[in-house]
């Protein structure tokens, strides 16, 4: 075992170890946290309810869940993700952690009041059948908050957890959720030009240097404010991830 991979292994176990390492180490969360991270927190406004992060990887929107719901779901399909969510997350009290698939989600119909869903439906073979799920287990009038990557982005065929699909537009996203039985309410753009040029230096450094990528690369993500916010409001600028609030009809 490398050192870092034994020092990555004792990160995965411990919550400070975590909140230091996405303060000094350049990567998705880092490059998400300036645009994206407060229309999350704005979306999860109010009484969650019963909620469930479904795909919910790191965890790093666990503590705001819990404090909005009355039971918190993680859910994944990684059972070592799972592990470290649990060391990381485990003093939260209302937390439960489920290791599923989304399309076999193991919750009666109706049994959930809100659903945060970001960054997965490009992951999923039929994407379609994975909306169909969450609808099923939302309660009439549940919340979902979800976020997909828009076009130009990557595509792994070969690799079973890989993107499927570059992602979506956000005609595509909206039909896509309408024919599902969803009814859009809110939505908004993120991670605009200067997060894609950010991202591709974080991707660069990790080729060249094969260590991670310090936290200072990412802070190109918040000339993105220097953008029209108007520009940014309807989509311009290149962005590269889409964000919706819906209920199910």
């Amino acid at each position: 075992m490398t050192v870092w991979s034994d020092w990555r292994k004792r990160l995965g176990g411990s919550y400070w170890l975590w909140r230091v390492y996405h303060a000094v180490v350049s990567d998705a969360v880092s490059l998400q946290r300036p645009t994206k991270f407060k229309r999350v927190y704005e979306y999860l406004a109010g009484d969650l309810g019963r909620a469930a992060d479904i795909g919910c990887g790191p965890g790093v929107f666990l503590p705001h869940l819990h404090d909005k719901a009355t039971v918190v779901f993680a859910v994944d399909a990684d059972e070592a993700t799972l592990r470290s969510v649990k060391a990381r997350h485990g003093k939260l009290t209302n937390l439960r952690c489920v290791r599923s698939l989304v399309d076999q989600l193991p919750f009666r119909n109706g049994q959930l009041d809100t659903v945060l869903f970001l960054e997965v439906l490009e992951h999923l073979t039929d994407d379609s059948a994975g909306l169909r799920e969450v609808h099923r287990v939302l309660v009439p009038g549940g919340k979902l908050v979800l976020s997909v990557p828009m076009p130009p982005g990557e595509i792994n065929p070969d690799d079973p957890w890989g993107h499927k699909r570059e992602g979506y537009t956000f005609a595509q996203l909206q039909g896509l959720l309408t024919d599902q039985g969803f009814e859009l309410q809110k939505h908004s753009f993120a991670q605009f030009k200067f997060s894609r040029f950010a991202e591709i230096l974080v991707r660069r450094w990790r080729q060249s240097f094969r260590v991670p990528a310090p936290i200072f690369l990412s802070w190109f993500c918040y000339l993105d404010f220097l953008l029209s916010a108007q520009g940014r409001e309807k989509g311009d600028y290149l962005p590269s991830c889409v964000m919706v609030m819906a209920r199910k009809v």
